[in-house]
């Protein structure tokens, strides 16, 4: 109740979209390299009518006036804001010095996921613009170093089955092998459901699961424990992602994990 309030109250206190500091997120960080025209027709059509000061990370200066925003990275901005007809949701906006030309085939890959319920619902995109649903400030990161072992082992068994269905769906998602940074989970303390993030870098195939592994024995420092499970993981690859296979994946990860101190 007091974040749905906190959110409430930055939204009301938000920027019009043609406010100086939004013109200046949706042209970050080079105002004059964008066509900042161009960008608020598009926000104008999906609805966009402000931008909300909330968020962990802030963007500094005086153009900015300190503005809090959801998060920052490479290619993009990730901020609050209030959509005609839907409410509060999660904006992404691409940066202008961005690699990334368009965040449309984004959309359309999250858009596919989340028919599975393994990413947030998305609602429109643009080549500048992604909506979708606001899931909250609970990552597996933000679990690891909160959670007593017992616990985020039901975390991260729940991340490791919504990686499991992106392996049925053939997409590759390139940064799961951070997962404390790329799954969340919106209904904490509830582990499911655990919902992917972050699909701006994605490719066909089945190997999820190898990635996600991966980065939870690189993270725990469980290699000394993991022989077994090297094994299983190449049987789950050239088995072309098999459940079986995966269901003793599954068992040995609770065994790793329970034969170690988190």
């Amino acid at each position: 109740m007091g974040e749905e309030f906190s959110l409430f109250n930055s939204c009301m206190d938000g920027k019009y979209i043609e406010d100086e500091i939004s013109v200046n997120l949706f042209c970050y960080p080079y105002h004059q390299k964008c066509d900042i025209y161009y960008r608020l027709n598009q926000a104008k059509l999906l609805g966009i009518e402000k931008i909300c000061n909330y968020g962990d990370y802030v963007i500094y200066g005086n153009k900015y006036n300190n503005f809090r925003i959801l998060g920052k990275g490479h290619s993009s901005l990730v901020f609050l804001g209030y959509i005609r007809k839907l409410g509060i949701k999660a904006i992404k906006v691409r940066r202008v010095d961005s690699k990334r030309t368009s965040l449309i085939n984004e959309g359309k890959i999250i858009e596919k996921m989340s028919a599975y319920g393994i990413t947030p619902k998305v609602y429109e995109y643009s080549n500048d613009f992604l909506v979708m649903d606001y899931i909250g400030k609970v990552s597996l990161g933000h679990l690891i170093l909160r959670e007593n072992k017992s616990n985020l082992t039901n975390y991260i068994i729940e991340g490791l089955r919504s990686t499991k269905i992106m392996d049925y769906t053939g997409i590759l998602h390139n940064e799961i092998n951070r997962p404390w940074k790329n799954i969340y989970f919106p209904s904490y303390p509830r582990a499911f459901p655990a919902l992917i993030i972050d699909l701006e870098s994605f490719s066909t195939g089945c190997g999820n699961i190898n990635k996600y592994i991966g980065g939870i024995i690189g993270k725990f420092n469980l290699i000394k424990h993991s022989d077994n499970m090297k094994k299983l993981l190449y049987q789950y690859k050239t088995k072309n992602c098999d459940q079986s296979v995966f269901d003793r994946i599954k068992e040995e990860l609770i065994r790793i994990i329970n034969s170690s101190f988190i």
